[in-house]
């Protein structure tokens, strides 16, 4: 109680007053001490090795926060061209049709007079803007008629005996990539060996 005596009546507190263990003493002399280089250097060499620790602490959360950026670009990135190869794969029947109709009409140039050539060339030039606007996507018929056998682009689904086998015969269905994926294998005959 006398201290709050003494603090209220702005009086001040003298060293007497204090508690022992504020000021560290000498067990011997029982007057307050200087710490030593020794102390000082192990107290350097803890503040050293906490800053160490954060720093690599602070570095590691760096690059796992540059890793997850490049990994969720990377998914963004593939998303994306999933997404346009699963479209173009999805117009690819209509694409069919359009060359059925040319194949057709091109059938009929002698029969239907003046019309067949006019609705052949009209469906010609719409399959050419609709091949031209989906190249901007890297979109591209896999050649095949010709070309020899691989499995990675072509599904034989017939053969023939050749004296030139492995080459592809026939097309019976034309294969497009995008870019560096096959979105739709050419369906193709292939000559064998007989």
């Amino acid at each position: 109680m006398k201290k709050k005596d003494k603090t209220t009546n702005n009086e001040p507190v003298t060293e007497q007053e204090l508690p022992e263990t504020e000021a560290p003493e000498s067990a011997e002399t029982g007057e307050a001490r200087e710490a030593t280089v020794e102390e000082w250097q192990a107290a350097l060499e803890l503040a050293v090795k906490q800053r160490d620790e954060l720093k690599d602490s602070l570095l590691r959360a760096q690059a796992d926060f540059q890793n997850f950026k490049r990994r969720n670009q990377t998914a963004r990135s593939d998303g994306y061209e999933d997404g346009v190869r699963e479209a173009i794969a999805a117009m690819l029947p209509a694409i069919d049709n359009l060359e059925r109709a040319i194949e057709a009409a091109e059938k009929q140039e002698g029969e239907a007079g003046a019309a067949a050539p006019a609705l052949a060339e009209g469906v010609k030039m719409t399959l050419n803007t609709l091949f031209e606007s989906l190249k901007r996507f890297g979109f591209e018929e896999v050649p095949a008629l010709g070309e020899e056998f691989d499995p990675e682009k072509h599904n034989a689904v017939m053969r023939e005996t050749s004296d030139d086998p492995g080459k592809v015969l026939e097309v019976f269905q034309k294969g497009y990539r995008v870019k560096d994926k096959i979105i739709r294998y050419a369906m193709v005959k292939v000559s064998v060996e007989g």
